[in-house]
Protein backbone atom coordinates (compact mmCIF):
# COMPACT_ATOMS: atom_id res chain seq x y z
CA UNK A 1 0.00 0.00 0.00
CA UNK A 2 2.59 2.06 0.53
CA UNK A 3 6.08 3.20 -0.96
CA UNK A 4 9.40 1.39 -0.88
CA UNK A 5 10.58 4.42 1.36
CA UNK A 6 7.37 4.66 3.43
CA UNK A 7 7.62 0.97 4.51
CA UNK A 8 11.75 1.51 4.77
CA UNK A 9 11.02 3.73 7.60
CA UNK A 10 8.34 1.47 8.90
CA UNK A 11 10.38 -1.33 9.25
CA UNK A 12 12.97 0.90 10.86
CA UNK A 13 10.63 2.27 13.70
CA UNK A 14 8.70 -0.68 14.43
CA UNK A 15 10.57 -3.78 13.86
CA UNK A 16 14.00 -2.29 14.50
CA UNK A 17 15.47 -3.39 11.09
CA UNK A 18 19.08 -2.45 10.13
CA UNK A 19 19.68 1.11 9.01
CA UNK A 20 21.97 -0.40 5.87
CA UNK A 21 18.60 -2.17 4.66
CA UNK A 22 16.96 1.07 2.73
CA UNK A 23 14.37 0.77 0.50
CA UNK A 24 16.41 -0.52 -2.33
CA UNK A 25 16.65 -4.01 -0.74
CA UNK A 26 12.97 -3.74 -0.15
CA UNK A 27 12.34 -2.88 -3.07
CA UNK A 28 14.44 -5.82 -4.39
CA UNK A 29 12.73 -8.51 -2.58
CA UNK A 30 9.36 -7.45 -3.15
CA UNK A 31 10.79 -8.37 -7.18
CA UNK A 32 12.07 -11.42 -6.33
CA UNK A 33 8.86 -12.40 -4.64
CA UNK A 34 6.80 -11.28 -7.84
CA UNK A 35 9.18 -13.24 -10.48
CA UNK A 36 8.52 -16.37 -8.48
CA UNK A 37 5.11 -15.98 -8.19
CA UNK A 38 5.02 -15.25 -11.88
CA UNK A 39 7.06 -17.97 -12.91
CA UNK A 40 6.27 -21.02 -10.33
CA UNK A 41 4.21 -23.77 -11.63
CA UNK A 42 -0.01 -23.71 -11.69
CA UNK A 43 -0.98 -24.22 -7.53
CA UNK A 44 -4.03 -26.68 -7.44
CA UNK A 45 -6.85 -24.50 -6.07
CA UNK A 46 -8.60 -25.86 -3.15
CA UNK A 47 -11.39 -28.02 -3.83
CA UNK A 48 -15.13 -26.60 -2.64
CA UNK A 49 -17.60 -28.34 -1.17
CA UNK A 50 -19.30 -30.04 -3.39
CA UNK A 51 -23.08 -29.20 -3.99
CA UNK A 52 -25.76 -30.93 -2.32
CA UNK A 53 -28.21 -32.90 -4.09
CA UNK A 54 -30.64 -30.68 -6.09
CA UNK A 55 -28.33 -27.45 -6.08
CA UNK A 56 -27.12 -26.26 -9.64
CA UNK A 57 -23.28 -26.23 -9.99
CA UNK A 58 -22.17 -22.59 -8.80
CA UNK A 59 -21.55 -20.30 -11.86
CA UNK A 60 -18.46 -18.39 -12.77
CA UNK A 61 -18.38 -14.91 -13.59
CA UNK A 62 -15.35 -13.22 -15.08
CA UNK A 63 -15.24 -9.13 -15.14
CA UNK A 64 -12.03 -7.58 -16.78
CA UNK A 65 -11.10 -3.83 -16.93
CA UNK A 66 -7.76 -1.95 -17.58
CA UNK A 67 -5.88 0.47 -15.40
CA UNK A 68 -3.45 3.02 -16.51
CA UNK A 69 0.07 3.93 -14.98
CA UNK A 70 2.82 6.86 -15.70
CA UNK A 71 5.84 5.02 -17.34
CA UNK A 72 9.51 6.32 -16.20
CA UNK A 73 10.61 7.29 -19.75
CA UNK A 74 9.61 10.74 -21.42
CA UNK A 75 7.74 10.75 -24.86
CA UNK A 76 4.02 10.83 -26.68
CA UNK A 77 3.16 7.00 -25.26
CA UNK A 78 3.90 8.55 -21.54
CA UNK A 79 1.45 6.07 -19.85
CA UNK A 80 1.48 1.86 -20.57
CA UNK A 81 -2.11 -0.24 -19.84
CA UNK A 82 -2.43 -2.34 -17.03
CA UNK A 83 -5.19 -5.20 -17.21
CA UNK A 84 -7.05 -6.29 -14.54
CA UNK A 85 -9.56 -9.11 -13.84
CA UNK A 86 -11.83 -10.50 -10.71
CA UNK A 87 -13.54 -14.47 -10.90
CA UNK A 88 -16.52 -14.89 -8.75
CA UNK A 89 -17.13 -18.22 -7.50
CA UNK A 90 -19.05 -19.38 -4.71
CA UNK A 91 -18.76 -15.28 -3.38
CA UNK A 92 -15.42 -15.42 -3.73
CA UNK A 93 -13.43 -13.05 -5.47
CA UNK A 94 -9.86 -13.98 -7.06
CA UNK A 95 -7.87 -10.98 -8.76
CA UNK A 96 -5.37 -11.03 -11.96
CA UNK A 97 -3.34 -8.47 -12.99
CA UNK A 98 -0.74 -8.21 -15.90
CA UNK A 99 1.11 -5.25 -17.70
CA UNK A 100 2.23 -7.38 -19.91
CA UNK A 101 -0.44 -8.21 -23.17
CA UNK A 102 1.06 -10.13 -25.85
CA UNK A 103 -1.15 -12.86 -27.38
CA UNK A 104 1.37 -15.97 -25.95
CA UNK A 105 2.06 -14.52 -22.81
CA UNK A 106 -1.42 -13.17 -21.65
CA UNK A 107 -3.53 -16.42 -23.02
CA UNK A 108 -0.75 -18.15 -20.53
CA UNK A 109 -1.33 -15.66 -17.60
CA UNK A 110 -5.06 -16.91 -17.84
CA UNK A 111 -4.67 -20.00 -18.27
CA UNK A 112 -3.04 -20.12 -15.10
CA UNK A 113 -5.90 -18.26 -13.38
CA UNK A 114 -8.55 -20.23 -14.78
CA UNK A 115 -6.74 -23.27 -13.28
CA UNK A 116 -5.76 -21.67 -10.25
CA UNK A 117 -9.74 -20.61 -9.41
CA UNK A 118 -10.88 -24.22 -10.98
CA UNK A 119 -13.27 -24.08 -13.65
CA UNK A 120 -15.10 -27.31 -13.38
CA UNK A 121 -18.64 -26.83 -15.50
CA UNK A 122 -19.04 -27.20 -18.71
CA UNK A 123 -21.18 -24.49 -19.43
CA UNK A 124 -19.93 -21.36 -21.16
CA UNK A 125 -18.55 -18.84 -18.17
CA UNK A 126 -19.63 -15.04 -18.27
CA UNK A 127 -17.12 -12.86 -19.32
CA UNK A 128 -17.84 -9.82 -18.40
CA UNK A 129 -16.89 -6.47 -19.96
CA UNK A 130 -17.52 -2.85 -20.46
CA UNK A 131 -17.64 -2.92 -24.36
CA UNK A 132 -13.65 -1.63 -25.25
CA UNK A 133 -13.08 -3.31 -28.10
CA UNK A 134 -9.44 -4.14 -26.32
CA UNK A 135 -11.24 -7.21 -23.88
CA UNK A 136 -13.38 -7.82 -26.35
CA UNK A 137 -10.33 -9.96 -27.65
CA UNK A 138 -10.24 -12.26 -24.51
CA UNK A 139 -12.69 -13.87 -25.44
CA UNK A 140 -10.56 -15.91 -27.71
CA UNK A 141 -7.50 -16.25 -25.54
CA UNK A 142 -9.25 -18.08 -22.32
CA UNK A 143 -9.12 -21.68 -22.68
CA UNK A 144 -12.76 -22.16 -21.55
CA UNK A 145 -16.42 -21.18 -23.37
CA UNK A 146 -17.27 -17.85 -22.70
CA UNK A 147 -20.76 -15.87 -23.00
CA UNK A 148 -20.23 -12.43 -23.72
CA UNK A 149 -21.98 -10.15 -20.93
CA UNK A 150 -22.63 -6.61 -21.25
CA UNK A 151 -21.68 -4.51 -18.11
CA UNK A 152 -24.76 -3.11 -16.58
CA UNK A 153 -22.86 -0.21 -14.73
CA UNK A 154 -21.93 0.92 -17.97
CA UNK A 155 -25.52 1.07 -19.43
CA UNK A 156 -26.81 2.49 -16.57
CA UNK A 157 -24.34 5.53 -16.40
CA UNK A 158 -25.19 6.17 -19.99
CA UNK A 159 -29.24 6.32 -19.37
CA UNK A 160 -27.89 8.56 -15.80
CA UNK A 161 -26.69 11.09 -18.42
CA UNK A 162 -30.14 11.00 -20.25
CA UNK A 163 -32.20 11.08 -17.13
CA UNK A 164 -30.46 14.36 -15.92
CA UNK A 165 -31.35 15.98 -19.08
CA UNK A 166 -35.08 15.15 -19.25
CA UNK A 167 -35.16 16.50 -15.90
CA UNK A 168 -34.68 19.53 -16.89
CA UNK A 169 -37.41 20.08 -19.17
CA UNK A 170 -40.79 21.25 -17.31
CA UNK A 171 -43.94 18.77 -17.73
CA UNK A 172 -45.91 19.05 -20.59
CA UNK A 173 -48.98 17.64 -22.30
CA UNK A 174 -48.27 16.37 -26.03
CA UNK A 175 -51.84 15.77 -26.95
CA UNK A 176 -54.97 17.15 -25.60
CA UNK A 177 -55.60 14.31 -23.40
CA UNK A 178 -52.29 13.18 -22.84
CA UNK A 179 -50.55 13.04 -19.25
CA UNK A 180 -47.84 16.00 -18.83
CA UNK A 181 -45.62 13.67 -17.72
CA UNK A 182 -45.30 11.38 -20.83
CA UNK A 183 -42.23 12.31 -21.79
CA UNK A 184 -40.79 11.27 -18.20
CA UNK A 185 -42.81 7.80 -18.26
CA UNK A 186 -41.73 6.88 -22.00
CA UNK A 187 -38.08 6.59 -20.86
CA UNK A 188 -38.93 4.88 -17.77
CA UNK A 189 -40.44 2.73 -19.93
CA UNK A 190 -37.41 2.57 -22.16
CA UNK A 191 -35.33 1.81 -19.27
CA UNK A 192 -37.54 -0.96 -18.21
CA UNK A 193 -37.49 -2.65 -21.23
CA UNK A 194 -34.05 -2.50 -21.42
CA UNK A 195 -33.94 -4.25 -18.09
CA UNK A 196 -35.90 -6.87 -19.00
CA UNK A 197 -34.30 -7.75 -22.53
CA UNK A 198 -37.65 -6.66 -24.29
CA UNK A 199 -36.01 -5.07 -27.78
CA UNK A 200 -38.53 -4.33 -30.08
CA UNK A 201 -40.49 -2.81 -27.59
CA UNK A 202 -37.81 -0.92 -26.26
CA UNK A 203 -37.16 0.15 -30.21
CA UNK A 204 -40.27 1.55 -30.34
CA UNK A 205 -40.09 3.57 -27.15
CA UNK A 206 -36.67 4.64 -28.48
CA UNK A 207 -38.32 6.00 -31.28
CA UNK A 208 -41.43 7.47 -29.51
CA UNK A 209 -38.72 8.98 -27.28
CA UNK A 210 -36.87 10.81 -29.70
CA UNK A 211 -40.37 12.07 -31.48
CA UNK A 212 -41.36 13.82 -28.17
CA UNK A 213 -37.99 15.56 -27.83
CA UNK A 214 -38.26 16.73 -31.16
CA UNK A 215 -41.77 18.19 -30.02
CA UNK A 216 -40.11 19.56 -27.20
CA UNK A 217 -37.37 22.05 -29.39
CA UNK A 218 -40.45 23.45 -31.21
CA UNK A 219 -43.04 23.55 -28.08
CA UNK A 220 -40.56 24.36 -25.50
CA UNK A 221 -38.10 26.98 -26.91
CA UNK A 222 -36.70 27.50 -23.24
CA UNK A 223 -35.71 23.50 -23.02
CA UNK A 224 -34.70 23.22 -26.75
CA UNK A 225 -30.86 22.56 -25.12
CA UNK A 226 -32.07 19.84 -22.82
CA UNK A 227 -33.85 18.33 -25.81
CA UNK A 228 -30.85 18.57 -28.14
CA UNK A 229 -28.59 16.82 -25.37
CA UNK A 230 -30.93 14.19 -24.63
CA UNK A 231 -31.44 13.02 -28.13
CA UNK A 232 -27.51 13.17 -28.23
CA UNK A 233 -27.50 11.13 -24.79
CA UNK A 234 -29.92 8.36 -26.44
CA UNK A 235 -28.42 8.04 -29.71
CA UNK A 236 -25.02 7.29 -28.11
CA UNK A 237 -26.68 4.73 -25.85
CA UNK A 238 -28.67 3.23 -29.29
CA UNK A 239 -25.24 3.03 -31.02
CA UNK A 240 -23.68 1.73 -27.89
CA UNK A 241 -26.17 -1.08 -27.49
CA UNK A 242 -26.65 -1.91 -31.05
CA UNK A 243 -22.55 -2.36 -31.06
CA UNK A 244 -22.68 -4.83 -28.30
CA UNK A 245 -26.02 -6.58 -29.17
CA UNK A 246 -24.45 -9.75 -28.13
CA UNK A 247 -24.13 -8.89 -24.63
CA UNK A 248 -27.22 -7.87 -24.34
CA UNK A 249 -28.98 -10.23 -22.02
CA UNK A 250 -32.13 -10.51 -19.87
CA UNK A 251 -30.61 -8.75 -16.59
CA UNK A 252 -33.85 -9.12 -14.49
CA UNK A 253 -33.84 -12.51 -14.61
CA UNK A 254 -29.70 -12.41 -13.86
CA UNK A 255 -30.46 -10.44 -10.75
CA UNK A 256 -32.97 -12.80 -9.82
CA UNK A 257 -30.79 -15.62 -10.14
CA UNK A 258 -28.26 -14.19 -7.61
CA UNK A 259 -25.33 -13.44 -10.73
CA UNK A 260 -23.57 -10.41 -10.74
CA UNK A 261 -24.81 -7.79 -13.61
CA UNK A 262 -21.91 -5.54 -13.20
CA UNK A 263 -17.98 -4.99 -13.00
CA UNK A 264 -18.07 -3.43 -9.57
CA UNK A 265 -16.15 -5.94 -8.11
CA UNK A 266 -13.19 -5.75 -11.09
CA UNK A 267 -13.63 -1.82 -10.56
CA UNK A 268 -12.69 -1.33 -6.64
CA UNK A 269 -10.40 -3.87 -8.34
CA UNK A 270 -8.46 -1.81 -10.51
CA UNK A 271 -8.54 0.88 -7.51
CA UNK A 272 -7.01 -1.44 -5.01
CA UNK A 273 -4.10 -3.27 -7.27
CA UNK A 274 -3.52 0.29 -9.48
CA UNK A 275 -4.99 3.54 -8.25
CA UNK A 276 -3.47 3.56 -4.36
CA UNK A 277 -0.50 2.09 -5.10
CA UNK A 278 0.78 3.26 -8.65
CA UNK A 279 -1.27 6.78 -9.92
CA UNK A 280 -3.84 8.25 -6.76
CA UNK A 281 -1.99 11.47 -5.32
CA UNK A 282 1.24 10.02 -6.69
CA UNK A 283 3.89 11.39 -8.60
CA UNK A 284 5.94 8.25 -9.18
CA UNK A 285 6.81 6.55 -12.35
CA UNK A 286 6.68 2.71 -13.19
CA UNK A 287 9.11 0.37 -15.49
CA UNK A 288 6.68 -2.28 -17.10
CA UNK A 289 8.81 -5.40 -15.77
CA UNK A 290 8.79 -3.32 -11.92
CA UNK A 291 4.66 -2.73 -12.11
CA UNK A 292 4.07 -6.48 -13.23
CA UNK A 293 6.06 -8.07 -10.23
CA UNK A 294 4.80 -5.85 -7.42
CA UNK A 295 0.86 -6.66 -8.83
CA UNK A 296 1.77 -10.02 -8.69
CA UNK A 297 2.72 -9.63 -5.06
CA UNK A 298 -0.54 -7.45 -4.41
CA UNK A 299 -2.84 -10.08 -6.49
CA UNK A 300 -1.24 -12.94 -3.82
CA UNK A 301 -2.19 -10.71 -1.20
CA UNK A 302 -5.67 -10.32 -1.79
CA UNK A 303 -6.06 -13.89 -2.77
CA UNK A 304 -4.31 -15.32 0.05
CA UNK A 305 -1.71 -16.88 -1.42
CA UNK A 306 0.99 -14.87 -0.46
CA UNK A 307 2.27 -16.49 3.34
CA UNK A 308 1.29 -20.05 0.76
CA UNK A 309 3.78 -19.59 -1.45
CA UNK A 310 6.56 -18.28 1.22
CA UNK A 311 6.15 -21.49 2.80
CA UNK A 312 6.39 -23.33 -0.18
CA UNK A 313 9.93 -21.36 -0.76
CA UNK A 314 10.92 -21.54 2.67
CA UNK A 315 9.02 -24.74 4.57
CA UNK A 316 10.10 -22.91 8.51
CA UNK A 317 8.16 -19.72 7.74
CA UNK A 318 4.88 -20.53 10.31
CA UNK A 319 6.78 -23.25 12.34
CA UNK A 320 8.83 -21.02 14.55
CA UNK A 321 6.88 -18.15 16.85
CA UNK A 322 7.98 -15.06 18.08
CA UNK A 323 5.98 -13.51 21.02
CA UNK A 324 6.15 -10.22 22.48
CA UNK A 325 7.07 -10.64 26.39
CA UNK A 326 3.96 -9.78 27.93
CA UNK A 327 2.69 -12.52 25.67
CA UNK A 328 4.68 -15.04 26.92
CA UNK A 329 3.19 -18.05 29.04
CA UNK A 330 4.43 -19.73 32.03
CA UNK A 331 5.91 -23.27 31.10
CA UNK A 332 3.60 -25.69 32.03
Amino acid sequence: MHSYRQEATTLHELLGVDLSFVFLGIRKAVLQAGSRLDHEPTIAHRADLPPRAGEPTPALTFAFDGGYARRTRKGPRRNFEILTGACEKNGKIRVFATAFKGPKSLKRRLSRFILRVGHDTEEPTALMTGGAESLLRLKKLLPVPTRLVLDYFHVAMKLRHADQCIGRIPPYSFSPDGSVFELYDRFNYLRGYLWSDRRAKFKESFDRLLYLLDRVQYELPDSAQAASMTSGHLCDLEGYLRKNAAGIINYRDWRRAGRRISTSAVEGTVNRLIGRRMCKSQQMCWTKRGAHLLLQVRCAVFNGDLLAGFQRWFPTVGIRRIMLPWDWLPQQ
